[in-house]
């Protein structure tokens, strides 16, 4: 076991060691269990899977039409 003070804005850190180990860099995901909180590293996004998915000019999202706003879409 390996304890770590919880630090100002409830943030702790992990040991290096276990960061470099588990392949935890930029951002990671938490997840809620009943046993505690997981940590496993956030997937890797590539430029085309972004791209795929992107909203097309001209097309409507099936929930219903788009709403501009002086700050941009709302969905």
């Amino acid at each position: 076991m390996n304890l770590t003070p919880l630090g100002p804005g409830n943030r702790i850190q992990f040991p290096a060691d276990w960061a470099h180990a588990l392949g935890l860099r930029g951002l990671v995901s938490l997840e809620r269990s009943g046993d505690g909180i997981l940590v496993p590293p956030c997937p890797r996004t590539t430029w085309d899977e972004i791209f795929a998915t992107k909203l097309v000019i001209g097309s409507t999202p099936q929930d219903g039409p788009l709403e501009m706003t002086g700050d941009g879409f709302l969905l």
